[in-house]
């Protein structure tokens, strides 16, 4: 019995070495079957005895081989019985064996054409970006930098992610279908230091980490795993490249695991929090109509975007004088020789050598020093006097784990003494309220989607409306389905009752925005789209990882959409008026806002950024100026 067990694990651990074990395994029976079958003939003394015909020993092996190979060969053959029931055998063993030959064939053909499949080959190619993960985010991602390299011949993306690559390849195609830009992609994890070998980050020009929103099973991660998923992938890739200077952006959740992905990957590498970018958006959004649309076309690559370049030419002129130097160009700050980001310097700071401008232009070789001036100083209008803050009222519907950086971010808003209604699904973890200064919460449980529930709410009392996504335990598409609904509520709602109200709601999905017939500027912010968009300008510019830090910080300049009447008279007037009457109060104009486009989609929601100085436009009621300004 133990024999026969340890015949029996001998035999498991031959065929595990797999098909070219098993071939040579059939070739050794078959030419044992043909060696026993030449020795019976010979040993029986059938050989068959024709006239003429000499059967050798060589000769009766290379019959028992035909016959083992071709079944029709025994309807040919001459002799005894015996013989011919020798040379059956044979032909039913040669049977056995190609159908062996046949299913262990298929079998290893099988598993090349899977492990084809699965990708499993090591990427050689350099200069690429390598995306770890795949998220909702990826085909916004593909689709901004098959953009950025439209005028690369070569350009290469890479994706590791434990997924399917049948199915990665699928959504790639539907992503960027005409693109020239090649996609590649590979099955693997990118916590695993080998599968992370597959994708030549050595040789790549670029790395980002995206931030995983679900297990492999589907479950949705909390925000916890996820940063403890991007920690384990940035040790990962520490560990294969210690020495090389790796160009590299992560998403994180936690502001208290920057210090520790810091500690790992070093301080080179771009960290970008999207929760606390996104709640700081949303808010500034619902308090600014059309400000999602100016972050929109300064972050995608199809219109303007954030240039640094070097202006040798102007080292020793003020930032003023510097700011009207460029027609084509809106300047908004310098980054320093010495490392730093002003955005913007003082007006009266000269250019030093080293330094770098930071400028808005359609394309970096539009950065160029054609100002053409002068300007109609007479038609500037003297600064409003500031008027104090007064108490607001605002309403939240939903919920979930970015609720907190909403009413942080709104807290910092708002004048002492203002109210803010939350209603959500469920109530909140803790007592997000406790650490606002300015205003008081209220918490209420309940469904955002009920029209019952909201008609209760008096939402044209309401300052301001916010309606955060529900993503939690539920796909995108439920998510934006439930906020499409309780938009439409509302909108009808203050229909009805004959006023309006600023609402700006968050979507994850950018195709389902255009599901909601009453889009306007305000009232969405894909917050998935809005992300991606910076993953991908910093993955193609590593500078502006610091442009960013300065422009969507909550300290220092912001943009914001401010009355025209408030710079210069009706009328129409040269954008490079209105870029004099705000830097006279310390402010920086990139575009304007007209209000007869405020609702055509087409024209971009009545939004220009970066217009040409020396473009003549026509300013009235409604419209609004769009400034780099401190709040």
């Amino acid at each position: 019995m133990r024999l026969r067990q340890a015949l029996r694990y001998r035999f498991d651990n031959y065929m595990a070495r797999g098909v070219g074990a098993q071939i040579l395994l059939l070739a050794g029976f078959t030419a044992s079957l043909i060696l026993v079958t030449a020795v019976a003939i010979v040993a029986l003394d059938v050989v068959p005895q024709e006239a003429g015909v000499d059967d050798t020993f060589g000769k009766l092996v290379w019959k028992a081989l035909m016959h083992a190979l071709d079944a029709g060969t025994i309807s040919s053959d001459p002799g005894s019985w015996t013989f011919l029931a020798i040379m059956f055998l044979m032909t039913l063993g040669g049977l056995f064996v190609l159908s062996a030959l046949i299913g262990i064939l298929t079998q290893g053909f099988g598993s090349m054409i899977d492990t084809w499949r699965r990708g499993r080959s090591v990427v050689m190619e350099k200069h690429h970006t390598v995306i770890l993960g795949w998220t909702p985010k990826v085909p916004t991602l593909l689709h901004e930098l098959a953009a950025a390299n439209a005028n690369q011949r070569k350009a290469c993306v890479v994706i590791l992610a434990d997924r399917d690559k049948v199915d990665m390849d699928a959504e790639v195609s539907a992503a960027i279908p005409k693109s020239r830009m090649r996609v590649v992609t590979r099955r693997g994890s990118p916590m695993t230091m080998a599968d992370l070998t597959l994708v030549s980050l050595a040789t790549s020009k670029a790395i980002i980490v995206l931030s995983p929103e679900e297990h492999v099973g589907g479950v949705a991660m909390l925000p916890t795993e996820s940063d403890t998923v991007v920690l384990k992938t940035l040790l990962a890739i520490s560990k294969i490249a210690p020495k090389l200077a790796l160009h590299l952006v992560a998403e994180l959740y936690d502001e208290r695991t920057e210090s520790v992905a810091r500690m790992v990957i070093g301080p080179q590498a771009a960290l970008l929090r999207a929760s606390p970018l996104v709640s700081r958006l949303l808010v500034q959004t619902g308090r600014q109509s059309g400000l999602s649309v100016v972050y929109t076309e300064l972050l995608d690559f199809d219109g303007v975007e954030i240039y640094l370049q070097k202006q040798p030419k102007l080292v020793g002129k003020t930032f003023r004088d510097i700011v009207f130097a460029f027609d084509t160009s809106s300047v908004i700050g310098v980054f320093t020789a010495t490392g730093e980001m002003l955005l913007p310097p003082p007006l009266d700071r000269r250019l030093e050598e080293g330094d770098q401008i930071v400028a808005i232009s359609e394309d970096d070789s539009t950065v160029v020093l054609d100002g053409k001036g002068p300007f109609d100083h007479g038609a500037i209008v003297a600064p409003p006097e500031r008027r104090a803050p007064t108490p607001e009222r605002t309403l939240v519907l939903g919920g979930g784990a970015r609720l907190p950086f909403v009413l942080t971010e709104l807290d910092a808003y708002v004048a002492p003494g203002s109210t803010t209604l939350v209603v959500g699904e469920v109530e909140p973890d803790g007592t997000p309220g406790a650490k606002l200064t300015n205003m008081r919460c209220e918490i209420k449980v309940g469904d955002v989607t009920d029209r019952t529930l909201l008609e209760t709410l008096d939402v044209t009392s309401f300052d301001h409306v916010l309606v955060l996504s529900e993503s939690a335990n539920r796909s995108q598409e439920m998510a934006d389905a439930r906020t499409t609904v309780a938009l439409l509520h509302l909108r009808d709602l203050a229909r009805r009752a004959g006023s309006t109200v600023p609402i700006t709601s968050e979507i994850l999905n950018i195709q389902n925005r255009d599901l909601a017939a009453v889009a306007e500027a305000d009232d969405f912010i894909v917050s998935n789209t809005l992300v991606s968009l910076m993953v991908s300008q910093i993955a193609e510019n590593p500078h502006l990882v610091r442009v960013f830090d300065e422009l969507f910080s909550p300290r220092g300049h912001e943009i914001y959409l401010k009355p025209a009447s408030e710079y210069v008279r009706p009328g129409e007037v040269k954008f490079g008026t209105v870029c004099e009457a705000a830097l006279r109060r310390n402010e920086l104009a990139i575009g304007y806002r007209l209000a007869v486009d405020a609702r055509e989609p087409d024209k971009a929601f009545g939004v220009v950024v970066n217009p040409a100085k020396r473009t003549s436009v026509a300013l009235g009621a409604g419209d609004q100026i769009i400034v780099l300004a401190e709040a």
